[in-house]
């Protein structure tokens, strides 16, 4: 392990909560464009494979605008390995269930339910050293955190299934809403794999951009596959694409390539428990705005999964007090 690769130092630790909140803000305006994208008539497979698409095109792009093409390809030609674009897959679950679930449940209520997933699977991740410098044990604070955020999603779980009615104000059966946040809680876990890999590879390159290049584009063949057995089954015949009218829906790929870089960069200085929990504040209070300013409106209980989630977040990115270490003898001391 060089000296980069070494624990971040306490300085960049609040930078770069700010940046994955930051991205977190940008993961609820993504889902919600995905959302009302698939509700206008393209439907949740076409939407996710529009928002891989554009975020595909994005990135490659700002890797064009910086000069890096040439470089970029020889370290993909030299030294990238499968898993670089097989992590991109992770991504498609809960972009999928976010467009099919949200114009049903909300922003609010669909973020807490994939935030429950990436959480349990954030810790897992972290103590196996999975996209960090080294492995990040479990501790009690933790481990209280992920408890916090697992009771952030019975809370929001509970708001959608006592509305009634979805954002869409068609009539929402208990059933479907918890299925939703099932697949939504299985979608987060899933994700929380893209975030540690793409981390993995932004140690490996000390590169950003690089990985959200790669994940990008083995999540948008995964999905283009998808649209591929769609079509040959005869499944896309009633999608019906917005018009120009409507460009805004069509923003959710350039969204997604700024939450790829940011998570990129910020998780090798919070581990993946913590860039998660950083995420999630961030997603949390964007997404009930997003609630609010769409008509969609706010249960007590949702605002009870915020408050819980943001608590969790707390846990885990605020400082230990130090410990009073033992008195030494001198040839001790470091």
């Amino acid at each position: 392990m060089t000296t980069s690769d070494a624990v971040p130092r306490p300085p960049l630790v609040v930078p770069a909560v700010l940046v994955s909140a930051l991205s977190g803000a940008f993961v609820a305006v993504q889902g919600r464009l995905n959302g009302d994208l698939s509700a206008a008539g393209a439907g949740a497979l076409v939407a996710t494979w529009l928002s891989y698409v554009g975020t595909l095109v994005t990135v490659a792009v700002v890797v064009a605008l910086q000069g890096r093409a040439p470089a970029t390809a020889r370290i993909l030609r030299h030294d990238a390995a499968w898993w670089w674009y097989a992590v991109g897959l992770c991504g498609v679950p809960i972009v999928i269930t976010f467009a099919l679930g949200i114009p049903i449940v909300g922003v609010a209520v669909a973020s807490v339910c994939a935030v429950a997933g990436q959480t349990v699977a954030g810790l897992g991740l972290d103590a196996r050293g999975i996209g960090v410098p080294e492995p990040l044990r479990p501790t009690g604070r933790r481990l209280v955190a992920a408890l916090v955020a697992v009771a952030g999603l019975a809370a929001a779980v509970g708001s959608g299934t006592g509305s009634g009615t979805g954002s869409t104000g068609s009539r929402v059966g208990t059933a479907t809403v918890v299925g939703l946040g099932v697949l939504m809680f299985v979608g987060g876990a899933v994700l929380t794999g893209q975030q540690a890999g793409n981390g993995r590879v932004n140690l490996l390159t000390g590169d950003a951009v690089l990985p959200a290049l790669t994940s990008s584009a083995g999540g948008t063949a995964g999905v283009t596959l998808l649209v591929a057995l769609a079509a040959v089954s005869g499944g896309l015949g009633g999608v019906d694409l917005p018009g120009p009218g409507r460009w805004y829906l069509y923003l959710g790929g350039p969204l997604g390539a700024a939450i790829t870089v940011a998570a990129a960069w910020a998780i090798r200085h919070l581990g993946t428990f913590a860039l998660t929990l950083g995420v999630v504040g961030g997603q949390m209070l964007t997404a009930v705005v997003v609630d609010l300013v769409g008509g969609v409106g706010v249960r007590w209980s949702t605002v009870v999964a915020v408050l819980l989630t943001t608590t969790a977040t707390a846990l885990v990115v605020l400082p230990r007090r130090a410990r009073v270490r033992p008195t030494t003898a001198p040839d001790d001391r470091p």
